[in-house]
């Protein structure tokens, strides 16, 4: 059977993504309790930004790779990213490029 609204569809993932969500929350916080608010502005929150680390830690590596960023560590080991000045025409045309798509 085909569907007819690819909008619900759409609907339908972005509803199971949330649950998703919502239950690894819990997996990892078993005694949690809260409104919808609450689980709007904390559990979903601090799951996104947990999930999203992964996606920044291997973009910042692709990136320090390619050479367009460069990376340092402080006197706390912690490292730091910045620009490298020297590729700021390469950067400028990927972005350029990616934001006509």
């Amino acid at each position: 059977m085909k569907r007819r609204d690819s909008g619900s569809g759409r609907q339908r993932d972005s509803t199971s993504e949330v649950a998703l969500k919502i239950l690894r929350y819990l997996d990892q916080n078993p005694h949690a309790a809260d409104t919808v608010e609450g689980i709007l502005e904390w559990w979903l929150l601090k799951q996104s930004i947990y999930e999203e680390e992964k996606v920044v830690k291997r973009a910042l590596d692709e990136m320090v790779k390619r050479n367009l960023i460069l990376v340092t560590r402080s006197s706390d080991a912690r490292k730091h990213y910045r620009l490298n000045s020297r590729c700021i025409r390469d950067i400028r045309r990927m972005v350029r490029e990616a934001d006509k798509t």
